[in-house]
């Protein structure tokens, strides 16, 4: 992997998603359309120039499906790749993005692209054509399926494309490009389309896309609805959606703001609490907490009252369900409260009783020890990754997590990622995965960084303050002689669901 594609793949694994809007939202949540950071997959130019423009979608001529027309002159073929079924010019690729690896390694979560349609066949440079030799490609097409738009039935197919104005005039990758997209939901399933036109594109290689765009039809996923985007908002100026998924264990939930998001699972099935996370966004007077967990089936309506206000003043929203599929015992909620407040959080049944409660919210300052919270972000040991950012009034970090290999594994990793021969210093770093997860610090955490002039096994005890200084800049911060590094690699301990030691790794 060269520098400019190690820097798209940086891109790529910032992009933030968007997805059609439900219809509905809990009372006293604010609604928005969603923008989730998440894997795009490995069409790098496409997601990597959206998330550098802030995908600004334009507001003016929209263009229609145009369902049933044909996908264009000549010799016509039919594909079906993961349930979707496409109609395309024979000359033409339809390009499976596992076997291509748009995806990454890892198990087929979502989102993800499931659906690649190009004019030429998969090449080194087939996330960036135009930095490719020889003949360009006039148009790009993929199809992205996100966690089913569950709360309000999102848009339906067919689907209207619409412009989407990413700034390519000045991109190396799409330098003049078109883009359009388009979200849809059918068949339980809700997707994603993202289609880039090379200037030098002719009407039938418009005619024909669109054609191709139009023909497609859906099949359900023969595994069933694993994962639900059940609500969106925002909170402290910032966008986030509650993502609920089937897990091996049960329930799981994600909180995923633009840059910062938090989960949660291993669920008891028959809680005698509400089990409650939280996560925070936004900073100062703006910041806002996003109350959020898993609650039994009778209970319909949850309130959340500050336990320091004497009028009772509250905030409630009714229970979001979640799919049978996802969890039959089981649903959700999410409430946007102040920052720093302790609330008392109440869950109601039909009747208006209360049948379970518990507790969230507080602050760092003057708190206890955090209570783990079943299924923490990361399962207790250790762990190796990239810090992104500090949060030390909220106490809490953004940790990326990695896989540090090394030996015959790390040359296999080497060698699938394009490299030749042994890999460099016996070791090699396995991050395919963007997401964030947010981690909540112990409060006597120990901060062990390389002692860099005395290198290479001498460490000292840092000063979080500085640390998250570093982080935030990322690069050095000094404090004497002595060097914290903003774009180090770490190893974490999470004992009983917080972090209690992060250990910087030695790369040279």
């Amino acid at each position: 992997m060269n520098d400019l594609e190690r820097d798209l793949r940086e891109a790529l694994n910032q992009d933030a998603r968007r997805v059609p809007t439900p219809n509905s939202a809990p009372d006293g949540l604010r609604r928005s359309v969603r923008r989730r950071q998440a894997v795009f997959g490995g069409l790098v130019g496409l997601s990597a120039l959206a998330i550098a423009a802030g995908i600004v979608v334009g507001a003016t001529t929209l263009l229609p499906a145009r369902s049933g027309r044909p996908a264009g002159e000549g010799a016509m073929t039919t594909g079906t790749l993961n349930g979707i079924t496409i109609t395309y010019p024979t000359a033409w690729h339809l390009i499976d993005p596992d076997e291509a690896g748009l995806n990454g390694p890892g198990p087929s979560t979502l989102p993800r692209i499931v659906l690649a349609l190009a004019p030429q066949p998969q090449g080194d440079a087939f996330g960036c054509p135009g930095m490719a030799g020889g003949e360009q490609p006039t148009f790009l097409m993929t199809v992205q399926e996100e966690p089913l738009a569950h709360s309000g039935t999102g848009s339906a197919w067919p689907a209207r494309l619409e412009p989407l104005n990413i700034g390519a005039a000045e991109s190396g990758c799409y330098p003049d490009w078109e883009f359009q997209r388009a979200g849809w939901t059918i068949a339980d399933r809700t997707f994603e389309a993202r289609i880039g036109f090379a200037p030098d594109a002719g009407d039938d290689d418009r005619d024909g896309v669109f054609g191709a765009f139009a023909s497609m039809t859906f099949a359900a996923s023969p595994d069933g609805i694993s994962s639900a985007t059940l609500a969106t908002g925002t909170a402290g100026g910032q966008e986030w959606s509650l993502i609920a998924t089937r897990e091996s264990d049960g329930l799981g939930l994600t909180l995923q703001g633009e840059s910062s998001g938090a989960g949660v699972g291993s669920f008891e099935p028959s809680p005698q609490q509400l089990q409650v996370s939280s996560h925070a966004f936004g900073e100062g007077p703006n910041r806002e907490l996003v109350l959020f967990g898993a609650a039994p089936p009778e209970v319909v309506r949850i309130e959340a009252v500050e336990a320091s206000t004497a009028d009772g003043s509250f905030v409630s929203a009714d229970v979001l369900d979640v799919p049978n599929e996802i969890d039959p015992d089981l649903n959700a909620f999410a409430l946007v409260v102040p920052s720093g407040e302790t609330f008392d959080i109440r869950g109601f049944d039909a009747s208006g009783n209360v049948v379970i409660s518990g507790s969230g919210g507080g602050g760092p300052e003057g708190a206890a020890e955090p209570t783990p919270f079943p299924g923490a972000a990361l399962e207790d040991g250790r762990h190796f990754g990239y810090v992104r950012a500090v949060d030390m009034e909220a106490g809490t970090i953004e940790f990326d997590l990695a896989y540090f290999l090394s030996g015959e594994e790390a040359n296999q990793a080497y060698q699938e990622a394009g490299g030749t021969g042994p890999v460099p210093n016996d070791h090699f770093v396995v991050n395919d995965n963007p997401m964030l997860r947010t981690l909540t610090l112990a409060l006597d955490v120990r901060l062990r960084l390389l002692d860099w002039n005395h290198c290479c096994d001498a460490f000292f005890d840092g000063d979080l303050a500085l640390f998250a200084e570093a982080i935030w800049e990322r690069a050095d911060v000094t404090d004497g002689d002595l060097i914290y590094r903003g774009q180090s690699q770490w190893w974490i301990t999470v004992e009983k669901g917080v972090v209690t030691e992060i250990e910087e790794q030695y790369s040279p």
